[in-house]
């Protein structure tokens, strides 16, 4: 769950994860909200994979990113037993 919370902690990969919430998106699209290089925005895009976050689908050249509910879920999971008084 480090990976999780270390993906998560970065303004720009959250903003990323907003983007593709609701569907895939190439990088190119991902690229325009960000003032910074293609370099740095697939920098953030591996640690979001990495953290399983995001799935990488490949159409020919192009690189279509969607978030992954699964981490998510257990995160809120977790952090729900802590509201409930349940620590384990």
């Amino acid at each position: 769950m480090s990976d999780i919370f270390r993906a998560l902690a970065d303004p720009t990969r959250r903003r990323i994860l907003d983007l593709v919430r609701d569907r895939e998106r190439p990088v190119n699209e991902l690229l325009e909200p960000f003032r910074v290089t293609q370099s740095a925005v697939s920098q953030h895009l591996r640690v979001l994979r990495e953290a399983g976050l995001v799935r990488l689908r490949r159409v020919g050249r192009q690189r279509l990113y969607r978030a992954e509910a699964g981490p998510m879920r257990r995160l809120a999971e977790w952090a729900g037993r802590f509201k409930e008084g349940k620590t384990r």
